[in-house]
């Protein structure tokens, strides 16, 4: 089994293309001489149980067909598995979910045929992983993540999407739709922040933690992150008024965000945060529970597979090749 894929689906993902697009994607794989074996996954959670089951019988090959949520899953799988080292276990992606931020960050071209060559290429790169610890339901939990974090305002948004998406939306604008409505109704809370000791703090409307440089469907809320580099990006946005929200959005997508004079640039190892009263937090798009929140770096502790052509760089010009 140390050889031979296995594939975990998330038949939801991308409005449903995990489902309908399978077939072409199957395809693709066997034609290109990949051995896999397959399994759709049900409901939430799942592809966290499937991932440890298949480690455990076996298997150092986990391709991700899905989205963001579906990478997340199977990364705290492989976390939450003993029989081997996480850097034995190699990690692939076929995106099919709706915003696909991970892939962006490694140049993985924008076609299924691009996605299952960069499986055929085997071009690894091993990266850092996040962990989080939280609070839910007053008990204390803990996640991994690979790509970002999102802590008041972010995690506002991913809270209205997530909720829309279990109601049966579908479909890109509901991320932006999200943010525009979030942005009438939320109120930046007083939050302490110490960043390996460095201490911030204020009333914040939103921070952004992670290894990559992507999120919320191609913003670059983190453009000089470092995949590899034992340290978390943050991004600290302080009090702001919505409509200067509103005017700076481009800001998100071009890389120039922390030029803003309310939003400044960090980095660190580890991360503190404490609020007045609770914050909510997402992680890779999934909400999760409030603050008090600790976030910490495991260095170089995944192998994932790449695009051929990245190659990690100091600055925010790693982009996704769309070919279609």
């Amino acid at each position: 089994m140390a050889d031979k894929w296995y594939a975990i689906i998330n038949p939801q993902a991308g409005s449903g293309k995990g489902k309908t697009d399978w077939p072409q994607i199957e395809s693709l794989m066997r034609t290109n001489g990949l051995e896999f074996d397959f399994v759709f996954t049900t409901h939430k959670y799942h592809a966290v149980e499937l991932t440890v089951n298949a480690i455990n019988n076996g298997y150092k090959k986990i391709i991700a067909v899905g989205g963001d949520g579906t990478l997340n899953e199977i990364v705290n799988g492989v976390f939450i598995q003993k029989k081997y080292p996480t850097t034995e276990i190699i990690i692939g992606v076929i995106a099919v979910g709706t915003g696909n931020d991970w892939s962006r960050m490694y140049n993985i071209h924008n076609t299924y045929e691009g996605r299952v060559n960069a499986l055929k290429n085997g071009k690894l790169f091993l990266q850092d992983v996040g962990s989080v610890e939280y609070e839910e339901s007053m008990v204390k939990q803990s996640r991994f993540f690979a790509n970002a974090a999102g802590v008041g305002f972010d995690a506002e948004v991913a809270r209205r999407t997530n909720r829309l998406k279990e109601h049966g939306h579908r479909g890109k604008v509901l991320y932006m739709g999200s943010l525009l409505r979030a942005l009438f109704d939320y109120k930046p809370s007083f939050i302490n922040i110490s960043i390996d000791g460095e201490k911030l703090g204020g009333k914040i409307f939103s921070l952004t933690i992670g290894i990559g440089r992507y999120n919320g469907s191609g913003m670059m809320q983190l453009p000089n992150a470092i995949s590899d580099d034992g340290l978390f990006d943050v991004t600290v946005i302080r009090q702001i008024r919505r409509f200067e929200v509103i005017r700076n959005i481009y800001r998100l997508y071009n890389g120039t965000i922390l030029s803003h004079p309310k939003i400044s640039g960090h980095i660190g190892k580890n991360v503190v945060i404490s609020s007045d009263i609770p914050i909510g937090l997402e992680v890779d798009g999934e909400s999760l529970g409030v603050s008090p929140f600790v976030f910490s770096v495991i260095p170089k502790s995944i192998n994932v597979v790449v695009g051929a052509d990245f190659h990690e760089v100091t600055s925010p010009a790693t982009t996704i090749i769309d070919t279609e």
